[in-house]
């Protein structure tokens, strides 16, 4: 009789430094707090949890799939039993440049938008609060960065799909991450409004802000000492060396406000300086045409020919060609970002956080 007390009483003890069969640590919480039945059961945030689904831990799992020791404690399988919602810092923080900041106050609770738009199995969408209708882990290793990129839905290229396994879908990219590799949090938007936010490392294939900014330096020092010579030595001061620094000058230009872009400097003036950066390399473009087209009738067999189609003064030909094309053409992305109401088509220069042209490549912001 005594064996067999021993026994029942074995079974329903949590198990000892052991995982939950069938259940991904990304799929617990943290029941060690929450009020424990004689059964083995647990009842976390008015979800009852039976024993087979709990289990001892002494570590936390990593995005990266390692293990950190930590302290023993009980999780149970929730997100088995209901849709959890995986946020990167305790849930009424708010996350600022990627990191967890201070409870919300007051006021910013009251203004705050506590719904997300979950798709279920079928496919219908649903609104749900997330404390009330979901069950929220807060307490799991947010993705594997320092610095994260955040969603904001309402911006054009935005949009993302919140599953009720958990996984979110980008729509740009059409990619689907699983809890490892994204979190929602509270944050605060330009019109003042408080919302939950998906955040998300960079995509493998970006480079940090520091090797992007170390490359660029290095090609301006290099392209103003290429300038220098061609400005000291007299014999590179013909019509393809003029040609050739004229080029170098708006390339100069271009990588220049790339690089404010990328630090931010530009947020000033920032559609200012996206129209300056278009131009400048668009620029750049021209007059390497100018250069192809100055090869190829200085190296043709025609050449006498075709030297009798250029102006007396071919370098102001060559200086109206490829400073005025796209002179007009930013005067034409000028009237349509300012005309155009369909936000598919219209430029939107200096959108977000971003003060080039939109594209796709540019659909979410850093966290900031």
């Amino acid at each position: 009789m005594r064996i067999l007390l021993i026994a029942v009483l074995f079974l329903l003890m949590p198990k000892s430094n052991a995982e939950i069969p069938g259940c991904d640590f990304f799929d617990t919480v943290d029941i060690s707090k929450a009020p424990r039945f004689s059964n083995g059961s647990y009842l976390y945030e008015g979800l009852l949890i039976p024993a087979h689904l709990t289990a001892e831990y002494d570590y936390k799992l990593l995005a990266d799939d390692s293990k950190e020791k930590v302290a023993s404690h009980v999780r149970g399988c929730a997100c088995h039993l209901r849709p959890c919602i995986r946020f990167c810092c305790p849930q009424y923080q708010k996350m600022q440049k990627s990191k967890c900041y201070g409870d919300m106050s007051e006021d910013e609770l009251n203004k705050h938008d506590p719904f997300v738009n979950v798709t279920l199995s079928d496919g219908s969408v649903v609104r749900r609060h997330f404390k009330e209708d979901l069950i929220v882990q807060s307490d799991l290793a947010k993705p594997g960065c320092p610095r994260m990129y955040f969603l904001n839905h309402e911006l054009p290229g935005n949009e993302f799909t919140l599953f009720e396994n958990g996984s979110l879908l980008r729509h740009w990219d059409k990619v689907e991450l699983s809890k490892r590799e994204y979190c929602v949090q509270h944050l605060s938007f330009k019109d003042d409004s408080i919302r939950i936010a998906p955040h998300f490392c960079p995509l493998s294939s970006e480079h940090s802000r520091t090797w992007k900014t170390v490359a660029i330096v290095i090609s301006l020092i290099c392209i103003i000492l290429t300038i220098s010579v061609y400005l000291y030595v007299e014999k590179l001061r013909n019509l393809h060396g003029k040609c050739f620094i004229c080029y170098l000058a708006s390339l100069f230009l271009g990588y220049f406000f790339l690089v404010l872009n990328v630090w931010k400097y530009s947020s000033g003036f920032c559609v200012t300086a996206g129209f300056l950066g278009y131009f400048s390399v668009m620029a750049a473009f021209f007059w390497l045409s100018v250069i192809g087209i100055h090869l190829r009738i200085k190296f043709s067999l025609a050449s006498n020919c075709l030297h009798r189609l250029l102006p007396e003064n071919p370098f102001r030909a060559y200086n109206l060609y490829a400073w005025g094309i796209p002179l007009i053409m930013t005067a034409i992305t000028y009237t349509a970002d300012q005309v155009l109401k369909n936000e598919k088509l219209r430029p939107r220069v200096g959108v977000g956080k971003n003060c080039w042209i939109y594209s796709l490549l540019y659909s979410c912001d850093f966290s900031s």
